[in-house]
């Protein structure tokens, strides 16, 4: 997911990103996640899916992944 679809913003208070996210994980932590969306991703993503099912695969979070894939 990461570097293929989107890109992680490491502060997103000082660099600019496409959308911030909250991010809630299992010990109740809270943070902020700052992605951009590569180019034509989304509307790949639209296009593929009316054929396939599409699979994810991350090496991040469950939590930080989840907020991502229900955003996009």
């Amino acid at each position: 997911m990461d570097e293929t679809l989107v890109h992680c913003v490491d502060d997103p208070a000082t660099q600019s990103s496409d959308v911030i996210l909250e991010v809630t994980f299992p010990s109740g932590e809270k943070a902020d996640a700052g992605i951009n969306i590569r180019p034509y991703a989304l509307s790949c993503l639209r296009e593929v899916s009316k054929y396939y099912q599409i699979v994810v695969f991350t090496a991040s979070h469950k939590a930080y992944a989840d907020v991502v894939l229900d955003y996009i």
